[in-house]
């Protein structure tokens, strides 16, 4: 039995390896203290992972930006939530 879990577990680790937008890691890169670092590793991680986020993880990031972005909000990372969101949207549409 041991070796069925050896075979099936590579398998899993790639699947879960291909999916890149892991929201609790973008809000991980809100306790960054310095709020022009973290700025510059929010809107790197959307430019990174936005492509791979649906509607709805999106949707989280969009609601709780003014608490995890804080000081550093901005009009970049709010558009660049919205483009992933309309390219999310088209996906999900197909």
């Amino acid at each position: 039995m041991r070796w069925c879990l050896f075979l099936v577990l590579p398998l899993l680790s790639g699947a879960v390896a291909n999916e890149r937008c892991i929201v609790t890691d973008f809000y991980g890169l809100s306790w960054i203290g310095d709020p022009g670092i973290r700025h510059s590793q929010l809107s790197m991680w959307l430019t990174t992972n936005g492509d791979s986020c649906s509607t709805a993880q999106l949707l989280v990031i969009w609601n709780n930006l003014p608490m995890w972005a804080g000081t550093a909000d901005s009009a970049e990372i709010r558009a660049k939530v919205l483009h992933f969101f309309a390219r999310a949207a088209q996906r999900e549409k197909k």
